[in-house]
């Protein structure tokens, strides 16, 4: 028996688009070049949250190399007591929301007629 049993015919090939030559070019192309300095970056953040004595504390570092340039941003502050409160809440809400949306395919309803 033989690897191939069925015998397909054979197919000329046609193009779908006409060929036609592309046009020459006398022109040289300038291709433009990076500074050899821009080819690394990289970004560093943090922003650090606490709460103490009623006062809500933010303290926030950014660091960034880009185009062999390093920049560093800082900030301290404090707000009022409940804005600490308000942050929890608002990242607790966002993570049930995106937990919900991964978990609850999964998660049995109740039926209607168990009643």
């Amino acid at each position: 028996m033989s690897k191939r049993p069925i015998k397909t015919p054979t197919r000329s090939i046609t193009p779908v688009l006409p060929l036609t030559p592309l046009p020459s070019r006398d022109v040289t192309e300038v291709v433009e070049t990076r500074d050899p300095r821009g080819f690394v970056s990289f970004q560093y953040s943090y922003t650090e949250v606490s709460s103490h004595a009623g006062r809500t504390h933010v303290r926030s570092n950014k660091t960034l190399f880009a185009d062999g340039k390093l920049t560093r941003e800082a900030f301290e502050g404090e707000l009022e007591g409940d804005a600490y409160r308000q942050m929890v809440d608002e990242a607790q809400r966002q993570m049930v929301r995106s937990l919900s949306s991964w978990f609850l395919p999964w998660i049995p309803r109740p039926r209607s007629d168990w009643d």
